[in-house]
């Protein structure tokens, strides 16, 4: 397989995984957020819960995730930090040049 494909498949598999743990935790897995606590989720106290509003706790986690890519923190991720990414999840990107 080449980079170009693995990269877009590695992004896609962690957000996947990062929406399905964060959704799943709104209702199960001793979560302490559930959801009869709809003013936890409820950020503006309407009475209603905005897809902004349920998505966000996938949001921070996704900006964290970024934030740590991101070592130069200039809100990029270049060749180099997203090479080290791949790395540290065992992808050898040196020889794929």
């Amino acid at each position: 397989m080449n980079r170009i494909f693995i990269a877009p498949l590695f992004a896609i598999i962690l957000i996947a995984g990062l929406v399905s743990g964060s959704m799943a935790g709104y209702n199960y897995h001793g979560s302490s957020m559930q959801m009869s606590e709809m003013s936890a989720i409820d950020s503006d106290n309407n009475g209603k819960i905005t897809f902004d509003e349920f998505s966000a706790p996938t949001v921070d986690r996704l900006k964290s995730g970024f934030d740590m890519l991101d070592t130069d923190n200039d809100g990029n991720l270049d060749q180099k930090e997203w090479n080290e990414y791949l790395k540290v999840h065992g992808i050898n990107v040196d020889s794929e040049s």
